[in-house]
């Protein structure tokens, strides 16, 4: 194992974003390694569309402007030395980017990941330790796609986070860092 761990070539965040606008398949950035992304579903897709679709519409009105971004944008958390991609993301006001990129940021508000068995574990976990990182986040939704079931976690204050779930598509999520409520059934619509 030790020998294995020795042969994994480190690269650097900028070899990482050279290979990356090459690649058909997206990759995380931990601190030196490429991580290559699972693929994702019909379902999957399906879901991200809706909410992020949802949030365009919930946030068209507001008195802050708010940026909806799909999961074609990377977040850098700087503390970690990693970059990785969401589902979907809110950023309030203006976008904070990397030094010198456009396609990756720093300042996420609302990040919303959608839970395939595969990654359900990462995300509920590892990759909320990280998000937790970025001082602008506010809120982190998870949303399930075998089953009605949306998770928000609201920053409260800094070690604090009030965790709510929703499992009933006759029912509406309220997110809290943004003030808006989302239907489940706009998110499954279709699905379920």
């Amino acid at each position: 194992m030790a020998a294995i761990a020795q042969r994994v070539k480190l690269v650097s965040i900028a070899a990482y974003l050279a290979l990356e606008e090459i690649s058909r398949v997206k990759h995380e950035f931990h601190n030196g390694k490429i991580i290559e992304m699972p693929g994702g579903s019909a379902v999957h897709s399906r879901i991200s569309m809706q909410i992020g679709s949802a949030l365009l519409v919930a946030l068209e009105n507001k008195g802050k402007e708010f940026i909806v971004l799909n999961s074609d944008i990377k977040i850098s958390i700087p503390k970690e030395n990693k970059i990785v991609y969401a589902d979907a993301l809110v950023v309030c006001e203006k976008i904070e980017y990397m030094k010198g990129r456009t396609d990756v940021i720093l300042n996420p508000i609302l990040v919303v990941e959608v839970l395939s068995p595969s990654t359900e574990k990462y995300d509920r976990t590892d990759k909320f330790m990280l998000y937790k990182q970025l001082p602008s986040l506010k809120e982190y939704v998870l949303v399930k796609q075998e089953k009605p079931h949306i998770n928000t976690f609201f920053r409260e204050k800094q070690n604090t986070w009030l965790d709510t779930v929703e499992e009933n598509l006759s029912q509406t999520i309220y997110l809290a860092s943004i003030d808006c409520k989302i239907s489940l059934n706009q998110v499954y619509r279709g699905v379920f």
